[in-house]
């Protein structure tokens, strides 16, 4: 509830400032944030972050891999009934 409120009183002042400083002052901080955003630094920046992220993904995936696998079998043991017989239509499929 708290977060809702925060989220509700800064959008309320976020609109107040906003009409205040009017659409040309919004333009300015458009082209600004789109100046940095394209500036070389930022991108080899974000490249950098990318090229990081595409290693940690490759030297941790077998390993999540794995541990997806395991509690995905975990799961679906504890779900499947412990008597087959009881459970299935003659066919070796569930008859839910």
């Amino acid at each position: 509830m708290r977060t809702k409120a925060a989220f509700l009183i800064g959008g309320a002042v976020g609109y107040v400032l906003g009409t205040r400083a009017g659409r040309e002052q919004f333009e300015k901080i458009r082209a600004q944030a789109t100046r940095l955003w394209e500036d070389e630094r930022v991108q080899e920046g974000i490249a950098d972050v990318e090229q990081r992220a595409g290693d940690l993904v490759r030297e941790k995936g077998p390993e999540i891999k794995e541990k997806v696998s395991g509690a995905v079998r975990s799961a679906t043991d504890s779900v499947r009934p412990k008597s087959e017989d009881s459970s299935t239509d003659g066919t070796g499929s569930a008859s839910y």
